[in-house]
């Protein structure tokens, strides 16, 4: 913890500490919250190349256990989240932010694409949300992810 010293009476020298660590956990956040990205990224460019060699089934379960083993992230639990806490539960709790919750999505969308029949509904509904939400978040219109909307209510 960085701690000024202040030479004044009072709350002020506290109220400097608290500052200090509020900024400093603020830090740990952006740092945490880029890693995220960063490990979605890979994970959605390696799955995207495993596909196109025509071994998405095995990216699959390797992509469940790099996310498990380093974000503590289940794919399998995640898809069962009540939908009206679905981005909340990411947000909040997970630590996602809009850019990390569009990766997220698009693994989720080439999983539901590629992936076991049962979990297919499960996967196009949770990207679905997520893109959707996106969609009233920002206030940039995507192509891409409304192209992705359109493919998903017609897999659903």
């Amino acid at each position: 913890m960085v701690i000024f010293t202040i030479f004044t009476k009072g709350s002020k020298k506290i109220q400097v500490k608290q500052q200090a660590l509020f900024m400093e956990q603020q830090d740990y956040l952006q740092r945490l919250i880029k890693q995220i990205g960063r490990l979605l990224g890979k994970i959605s460019s390696d799955l995207l190349g495993l596909k196109n060699n025509g071994q998405i089934v095995d990216g699959i379960e390797i992509m469940y256990q790099t996310l498990k083993g380093e974000l503590d992230l289940d794919i399998r639990e995640l898809i069962h989240i009540n939908n009206d806490d679905f981005i909340e539960t990411l947000t909040t709790k997970k630590g996602f932010n809009n850019d990390n919750l569009n990766k997220l999505a698009d693994i989720l969308l080439l999983i539901a694409e590629n992936g076991q029949e049962k979990d297919k509904r499960l996967l196009y509904g949770k990207s679905l949300i997520i893109y959707e939400h996106l969609e009233k978040a920002e206030n940039i219109y995507s192509l891409i992810r409304q192209e992705k909307i359109e493919l998903i209510k017609k897999a659903l």
